[in-house]
C-alpha cells in the first residue's frame, strides 16, 4: 500500500492528438500568409496556394533532421517520473534510470521548440551508468548531460515542470542534514 504523499508514477509520451493540432494550425496560417502576399502582389489569392503546404513540409523535415531526436544517441520520449527515479528512453530501447537525489540540474528550455535538460550529479549511479558523452548530440553542452526534446508531449510541459519542481525538492529535503 503506497502512503499518501508517495509521488505516483507519470509517464510522458508524444502525443499524435498535439501533433496534428500543431498541423491544422500551421497549415491554414501558412495559407493565409500566402494569400495575402499573393493579394499584396497584385496576383489572384489563390495563385500558387499550394506552395504554403510545400514550405511547410520542407520546413517540418529539416528541422526534424537538424533536431536532437535525429541523432541516434539522443535520449527520447517516453519519459517516466516514478517515486524514486526519472526514466529516460535511449537509443536501442535501452533506458536511464537516475534518483531524484542523484539529479543536479533538471530544466526545461526553449517555448516554441522544448527541451528537458538533465544532469546527474554522480553519472556512476545511474542504471545503467552513463559513459562521458555517450549521449552527445544537438544542444549537449556538457559531458554527462541528458537532452530530452519535449515536442509533441502528452501531457504537457507545465505538469512535467511542476513535478520535477516537487520531487526534487522532495529528493533535496530527504537528503539534508
Amino acid at each position: 500500500m503506497a502512503a499518501v504523499d508517495e509521488p505516483s508514477t507519470i509517464e510522458f509520451r508524444r502525443s499524435k492528438g498535439r501533433e496534428i493540432g500543431q498541423l491544422a494550425i500551421a497549415l491554414p496560417a501558412l495559407a493565409a500568409a500566402g494569400a495575402t502576399i499573393n493579394l499584396a502582389v497584385g496576383d489572384t489569392w489563390w495563385d500558387g496556394l499550394w506552395m504554403p503546404f510545400l514550405w511547410f513540409l520542407i520546413f517540418r523535415f529539416s528541422v526534424r533532421q537538424a533536431g536532437p531526436w535525429a541523432s541516434g544517441h539522443q535520449a527520447r520520449l517516453p519519459l517516466r517520473l516514478t517515486g524514486e527515479h526519472l526514466d529516460v528512453a535511449g537509443p536501442d530501447g535501452r533506458s536511464l534510470a537516475i534518483e531524484w537525489s542523484n539529479i543536479s540540474r533538471a530544466e526545461i528550455r526553449g517555448r516554441w521548440r522544448a527541451f528537458l535538460v538533465v544532469e546527474p550529479a554522480d553519472p556512476d549511479r545511474i542504471r545503467p551508468p552513463l559513459k562521458r558523452w555517450e549521449w552527445a548530440g544537438h544542444g549537449q553542452s556538457r559531458p554527462y548531460e541528458i537532452v530530452v526534446p519535449l515536442t509533441c508531449m502528452s501531457p504537457g510541459r507545465d505538469l512535467l515542470r511542476r513535478e520535477l519542481a516537487q520531487r526534487l525538492l522532495a529528493a533535496e529535503s530527504e537528503h539534508a542534514p
